[in-house]
């Protein structure tokens, strides 16, 4: 039988599109990451299927018994002819073996890589889409007797906040933001001599350097505003930015809420009062590698 059609191939394969996915949901681009979350689902359910018994995998069409003894080992073909199942079917197989369950989120998301529905720009559904992905991915695994850290490398993290139904929605899209932040940010330094990522972590930025003199008061859409310096990232341990929004005044006094957190190495980002206690709760968690100790204040005031 061809090497593309072994274990090896599909199992490598459904690794290295299940990565690009994780890439492409941290860009926020959804077409983009159903597309190859859809491939990874599809390679790794067919690494299942070869494992179990290879004429699985053979596609029937119009009752030709060709590809089942193709598949079986009996029958020589011209690998331009050979053809296996898609996704659909090679979950619906899985399903019928107890392998999966039924789950019309996975169903919705093999639609989305299909093209039968579609990933609308920034939208939430196609946002959530990550826990279906990593919960089948998790199943799939699990029937290989395979390591989710070693399938998933440096995205494990992410993927365990994916399926962390312990905590909210906005937590887990916060924490898969930050390993992707934190990816990225690692991802410019590959190559380089050692210490230029640790000195550009030291470097001067002269807006933090300007506000860590004094905090900076604007208007955002009309409304009094102030930044400040806060501390250390979560993705890369960079000085960040802190945005307070007027929240009230009472006479002459102003009081200002956090509203916004952003990184000036990474461009790491929170924005919200959702997104505030997200932030705070991952680094009090203590869940990421280079949580710093959360000592920012949830307001100030001006008299």
């Amino acid at each position: 039988m061809d090497g593309s059609l072994s274990f090896e191939s599909f199992y490598t394969g459904a690794k290295k599109a299940a990565h690009r996915a994780m890439v492409e949901h941290g860009r926020r681009e959804y077409d983009d990451f159903a597309l190859f979350a859809g491939v990874a689902i599809e390679k790794l359910a067919k690494a299942v299927l070869m494992s179990k018994n290879p004429t699985y995998l053979a596609e029937m069409r119009n009752g030709n018994s060709d590809m089942l003894l193709y598949f079986g080992g009996d029958l020589q073909m011209d690998m331009k002819k050979v053809r296996t199942i898609g996704a659909k079917d090679a979950i619906a197989r899985l399903r019928r073996l107890g392998v999966l369950q039924a789950d019309p989120d996975l169903d919705t998301l093999i639609e989305m890589r299909n093209g039968a529905a579609h990933a609308s720009s920034g939208g939430r559904e196609a946002m959530e889409m990550i826990s279906p992905f990593a919960r089948t991915i998790e199943k799939l695994l699990d029937h290989l007797d395979e390591k989710l850290g070693t399938f998933w490398g440096r995205w494990a993290t992410a993927v365990r906040a994916a399926v962390n139904w312990h905590v909210d929605q906005v937590s887990r899209d916060l924490q898969l933001r930050v390993e992707h932040s934190r990816h990225a940010f690692d991802d410019r330094f590959e190559g380089l001599q050692e210490g230029v990522k640790q000195e550009a972590l030291r470097s001067q930025n002269p807006l933090t350097s300007s506000l860590r003199a004094r905090p900076m008061t604007a208007k955002r859409n009309g409304v009094p505003y102030i930044m400040t310096t806060g501390g250390n990232c979560p993705a890369c341990t960079g000085p960040t930015i802190l945005g307070f929004e007027l929240a009230r005044r009472t006479g002459e006094k102003a009081t200002y809420v956090l509203d916004a957190f952003s990184c000036v190495i990474c461009d790491f980002r929170a924005q919200g009062p959702e997104e505030m206690v997200a932030v705070r709760n991952l680094v009090f968690s203590g869940v990421t590698p280079t949580s710093p100790a959360w000592d920012e204040p949830d307001e100030i005031e001006t008299a």
